[in-house]
């Protein structure tokens, strides 16, 4: 999985068993990988087979957990509508397709990124740069229409958002909890990674941190949680990396 590159941004199908994850290749362009997990252990990753990786910048990846499409981040892009934008490739017989912008619906001028779709695939999760909202980066979401369109993103609103960022929202295989960073919500260090629960009417928890030894002093980065709901994988350039940042598993606290 590790390289002397930098590897961040893991994602992961519900069975477990295929991780597609960024490498910034050459120092310069961004690229997706996949592994396949067999037999307990991971393959050698390689390029996504497909038309996808270019040599634009693609990055801030999520999986379907039926492993079907990908959304994730492309910045600068001839078609893009603002500095960074979200898109979608569906997977074909012969590997990724080509990139297909969201449109309108949920990119504008502003930032766009960091996508993630909730297990049903009904739910697009993602973080903007919007003067509309509380300040820095928020976490938005947008429900799939009855059309197969997009609908107008909302806010997550106030208990979420802080005048800090928030940002790398994911969605837990059980659709009910969601992980996100924050550098606005009380916390031990720069940014820490925070958890909320769905409420029976609809709405969330407040925020609640994940406390040490996730959290530290440092800034805390995305984190996925695997459908077991103990093993979480995340990117660190910890002591024993082979380069940059490398892609990290641990099982989480009780």
């Amino acid at each position: 999985i590790n390289s002397a590159a930098s590897e961040y941004f893991p994602s992961l199908t519900i069975d477990g068993n295929t991780l597609v994850f960024t490498r910034r290749v050459n120092n310069r362009n961004e690229d997706f990988f996949i592994s396949q997990r067999i037999q307990g252990q991971w393959s050698n990753a390689g390029p996504l087979p497909g038309d996808l990786n270019s040599e634009d910048n693609e990055g801030a990846q999520n999986i379907a957990q039926d492993g079907s499409m990908l959304v994730f981040t492309g910045c600068n892009m001839d078609d893009g509508e603002g500095s960074c934008d979200i898109y979608v490739s569906y997977v074909t017989k012969t590997g990724w397709g080509k990139r297909i912008n969201l449109g309108t619906a949920i990119n504008t001028e502003y930032w766009e990124s960091q996508p993630c779709l909730s297990p049903d695939k009904r739910s697009l999760y993602f973080t903007a740069r919007d003067p509309s909202g509380f300040g820095g980066s928020d976490l938005f979401v947008s429900q799939l229409q009855p059309n197969g369109r997009w609908g107008t993103p909302r806010n997550m609103g106030p208990q979420i958002n802080t005048s800090g960022d928030e940002s790398c929202p994911f969605i837990h295989p059980d659709n009910q909890t969601l992980y996100f960073t924050s550098n606005g919500h009380p916390g031990y260090g720069g940014t820490d990674l925070f958890l909320i629960r769905r409420q029976p009417g609809g709405g969330w928890s407040t925020p609640q941190n994940l406390g040490y030894p996730v959290n530290t002093i440092d800034d805390e980065g995305s984190l996925i949680i695997a459908s077991d709901g103990k093993t979480a994988f995340f990117a660190s350039d910890g002591s024993d990396s082979r380069g940059g940042l490398d892609i990290y598993s641990f099982e989480l606290p009780e």
